[in-house]
């Protein structure tokens, strides 16, 4: 730590990173990503700034408003109802950022859900992030706590949620040329880190690669695997008594993502609203991310014991439950509020924002009827699975 009691930042970290080379050789670029995003004391999410919003680096649906998580919050009572509205019912959330999202659930469920008083427990190992979260709950915080991961959470009835938590966990980098798979991995040239293609060798993620519908005829395809996935959804799965997963990402079903037109793959880096011309570049100072394998997640989760519940887009969604819980327009027009909820709900909905690049997935257990958010969706197994 320096003497003015500031933890060490990014270039603390690029030095770091090239000493884990030169002693073990190029990085998978999942190890690379960990530690750009995810070191404690340097990575990306544990600066103390805004990730999110017009002063942050992207928007999410929360920073469109409160109407995202007033939408949501009508989803988890109709399931809470449908389980017969049991006690012990908990709201779980993991990647809440700066507990912003929670708030807004929360703060609809005590306007419009009589009786319904969730347990909320939010799954975060950053104290910068825990800090912010308890300051947005402070309203609620005698029903609040946190736990430091999934693997520490208590078996649970109700509904694990995340948004936008899945697209940035850590990634291998796969390319086919030619026919032949290979991995890129993370190594330097001086200051700089360069992107080295080796064969691929692992048995597991050769065997993933394999599976994947790319096309015999790309000369040149490149891909993300996310290979702690299938442990991650396990250990959720695990804990998960009776109720749903409800996950919302960007992303598509593996046939589309393997589609000649993204043969480049999908790994970004984001600063400033702006896309960065190289992910290597200063890690820990850019927000790296990979479209989500909607087809990838879906088994995960039924090989973990789940059911696929429903799978559409964002537009299809929140549709749906804007049904639920918007009145009709009145003949006099909205008054400011609802006017500012309403095109709040259009950004939302539009499908050159965030109406189609948004997916909603849902796996359950021990409930079977179709919750409302997948009332307009096409049939899951085949999108997903075609």
């Amino acid at each position: 730590m320096s003497m003015s009691g500031k933890s060490p930042g990014p270039d603390a970290l690029a030095e770091h990173l090239r000493r884990r080379i030169e002693a073990g050789g190029a990085l998978g670029f999942d190890d690379f990503m960990a530690a750009a995003l995810y070191d404690p004391h340097r990575g990306y999410y544990a600066a103390d700034a805004a990730r999110t919003g017009k002063h942050g680096d992207f928007f999410t649906s929360v920073s469109i408003g409160p109407v995202f998580g007033r939408l949501l919050a009508a989803q988890f009572a109709e399931i809470w109802d449908a389980l017969g509205r049991p006690e012990d019912f908990t709201l779980v959330e993991q990647g809440a950022n700066d507990g912003q999202l929670m708030a807004d659930v929360l703060a609809a469920i005590d306007r419009s859900h009589a009786g319904f008083e969730p347990r909320v427990i939010i799954a975060e190992p950053l104290p910068s992030l825990r800090t912010r979260q308890r300051a947005n709950l402070a309203r609620w915080s005698p029903r609040v706590s946190h736990v430091s991961g999934e693997s520490d959470l208590p078996q649970f009835t109700g509904v694990f949620f995340a948004n936008e938590l899945l697209d940035a966990f850590p990634v291998k980098l796969l390319v086919r040329i030619e026919g032949v798979w290979h991995e890129r991995r993370v190594g330097h040239d001086g200051d700089k880190f360069v992107f080295v293609e080796t064969p691929l060798t692992d048995p597991a993620m050769l065997a993933a690669a394999q599976t994947l519908p790319v096309a015999s005829d790309i000369p040149r395809f490149a891909t993300e695997i996310c290979p702690s996935l299938g442990d991650w959804m396990n250990t959720v799965a695990e804990k998960l008594r009776c109720g749903c997963m409800l996950l919302i990402d960007y992303g598509h079903p593996a046939v589309v993502r393997s589609h000649a037109a993204r043969s480049a793959g999908t790994l970004a880096a984001y600063r400033g609203h702006e896309r960065a011309g190289n992910p290597l570049d200063s890690p820990g100072s850019l927000d790296l991310t990979a479209h989500l394998d909607f087809t990838a997640v879906a088994h995960a989760g039924e090989r973990a014991g789940l059911r696929l519940a429903g799978f559409t887009d964002q537009h299809h969604a929140l549709t749906a439950l804007a049904a639920l819980v918007f009145p009709p327009m009145p003949e006099t027009g909205p008054d400011i509020d609802a006017a500012r909820e309403m095109r709040a709900l259009r950004q939302l909905l539009h499908p050159e924002s965030m109406g189609t690049s948004f997916k909603f997935l849902a796996l359950s257990r021990g409930i079977d009827t179709v919750v409302s958010c997948f009332r307009f969706a096409r049939d899951a197994h085949r999108e997903l699975f075609q």
